[in-house]
């Protein structure tokens, strides 16, 4: 999908500034141009230069770490949830040895870097500055196999989560408990009460109480990777309590039961209305998505394949058996929102679509504010560049 939808290409710096985007991409746009700090580190010039400390690339481009013991599936949840893969293609992966940084940013609204660490490394070994990457991180996801004996995994997570809160208090503490489907369901609460007891046990006898772990359970056989990550992500959106804001008035005003704002590349819902989500139901809107995307490939492009499978047009009504009402509008070209009605409510669609209407101009308002700020941000980052230095004083480091 994510290849249908297209790559932005880069732009000369000059012009990165003097021309304007009419449509509201997000944050999308932003720090991975020729003249961002995650420039391709093959070119051999300035750009090639990774600010491990730089503010603006980790406030832009926040930093998710995914850490764990050998095989507990780090790799294979970054290939299902941002490659699209075939769960049962991960089983020929091999194992990683070395760090794999990737941007995820070029189709998608979600736009952050996602380092994949190798088990088998101890980075806190004293030749390994693992201060400089912990300092701009947003979020640390430890993947641990709740099939295997998980004691070790505990004690690698106690020191991961000491050191870097250390260096950054800010960092989001996330435990993937992974592979829980090949668990009963009983086994599922027993292993995450009794991992979750340990871990905080383990932080209260080193005095560090304060530190909040979120626990997840996930696999790479159904959606609940992909209601984990969306929880992730959310934490490093800063508008998102104007969003749940937004998608509350927008309920409630419209008879609707359950609204997602979605981001159609990765399927992760960057927020929701602030009734509880059901798994079912958002596992039938990540279907509809997949629906929509599937059949406007086929069907849905020109003849010479010219254009996109998502556009400004694209909406899509699915009336489910239960007088559910499955109802999805397009509200950025990266963003889409689904919405779950009932067919009473249904009946009132002019009010619901004048309703999206005041709905996407407000999105559209709300990021327009940060689209200024980071632009300016980047101005000013491209300033402090030419001096050689972050905007802290501290030297850039050569990738």
């Amino acid at each position: 999908m994510s290849q249908v939808l297209g790559k932005p290409q880069p732009q000369d710096a000059d012009e990165e500034e003097e021309e304007e985007e009419d449509e509201l991409v997000g944050l999308a746009d932003y720090g991975d141009g020729p003249d961002s700090s995650d420039a391709d580190p093959d070119s051999g010039t300035e750009e090639g230069v990774l600010d491990f400390s730089d503010p603006f690339s980790t406030e832009v481009k926040p930093r998710i770490l995914l850490m764990g013991l050998r095989r507990s599936g780090k790799s294979s949840i970054q290939k299902v949830v941002f490659h699209k893969m075939s769960p049962n293609e991960t089983l020929f992966l091999e194992s990683t040895n070395k760090i794999c940084r990737e941007d995820v940013s070029n189709s998608s609204f979600v736009n952050f870097q996602i380092w994949d660490f190798p088990g088998q490394i101890d980075f806190f070994d004293p030749t390994f500055d693992y201060e400089m990457i912990f300092r701009g991180t947003g979020a640390l996801i430890f993947v641990i196999d709740s099939q295997d004996d998980y004691m070790e995994a505990l004690a690698r997570l106690h020191l991961t989560v000491t050191r870097a809160y250390k260096v950054n208090t800010d960092i989001n503490f996330e435990v993937f408990i992974h592979k829980v489907d090949g668990l009963s369901d009983d086994h599922k609460i027993e292993t995450q009460r009794d991992i979750h007891q340990r871990a905080n046990d383990d932080l209260a006898d080193a005095g560090l109480e304060k530190i909040h772990l979120s626990f997840y359970l996930t696999s790479i056989y159904d959606h609940s990777i992909f209601e984990a990550f969306s929880k992730v992500v959310q934490k490093l959106i800063p508008q998102l309590p104007t969003l749940e804001n937004l998608l509350n008035i927008f309920i409630s005003n419209s008879g609707i039961e359950k609204a997602f704002l979605f981001d159609v590349v990765s399927k992760i819902y960057i927020a929701t209305d602030s009734t509880p989500v059901d798994m079912q139901t958002y596992e039938l809107c990540c279907d509809m998505i997949d629906v929509v995307i599937d059949i406007s490939c086929i069907y849905g492009l020109k003849e010479d394949g010219a254009g996109t499978p998502y556009d400004k047009e694209s909406t899509a009504i699915i009336k489910l058996n239960n007088t559910t009402v499955l109802y999805l509008k397009e509200v950025t070209k990266f963003l889409a929102l689904v919405c779950f009605v009932r067919e009473e409510s249904f009946e009132r669609k002019g009010l619901i679509d004048y309703n999206f209407h005041c709905f996407r101009k407000a999105i559209h308002e709300v990021f327009e504010v940060r689209m200024k700020v980071v632009k300016s941000r980047k101005v000013q980052n491209r300033l402090q560049k030419k001096k050689g230095a972050t905007p802290n004083g501290t030297p850039r480091v050569l990738l």
